[in-house]
């Protein structure tokens, strides 16, 4: 039996670092049932850190609009969703408390792995 990844402690929260107790991607959107809720979807991720469930619904989603207090986490998840060449995803900076979406209205809020 192979051996499971530890992920260094200084790569939990970035963009594909391994985790113990999150589930691999195709795992967690089934689990999330991402079908139902963020196909053709205009979604808000609140608290998402580096990108990367904004990042794994955006193939799925209309949009997707992450928001995390983290500036250093926002810059990379920018950077990755240009890496990707994702072009339906955008991240602010701003915390839960004060979304600072405007009028703008989602169909799905999603608020994971945040606490």
């Amino acid at each position: 039996m192979a051996e499971p990844i530890e992920p260094n402690s200084g790569d939990i929260g970035r963009v594909g670092c391994p985790s113990t107790v999150r589930p691999v991607d195709d795992i967690e959107l089934r689990r999330l049932r991402a079908d139902r809720f963020f196909r053709d979807k205009d979604v808000l991720d609140i608290g998402t850190g580096t990108g990367r469930l904004a990042l794994l619904i955006a193939p799925l989603a209309r949009s997707v609009l992450g928001l995390d207090p983290d500036p250093q986490g926002i810059r990379e998840a920018r950077s990755e969703a240009r890496r990707r060449g994702v072009q339906n995803v955008r991240f602010v900076v701003s915390t839960a408390q004060d979304l600072g979406v405007g009028r703008e209205r989602y169909d799905t809020a999603l608020f994971s792995w945040s606490l």
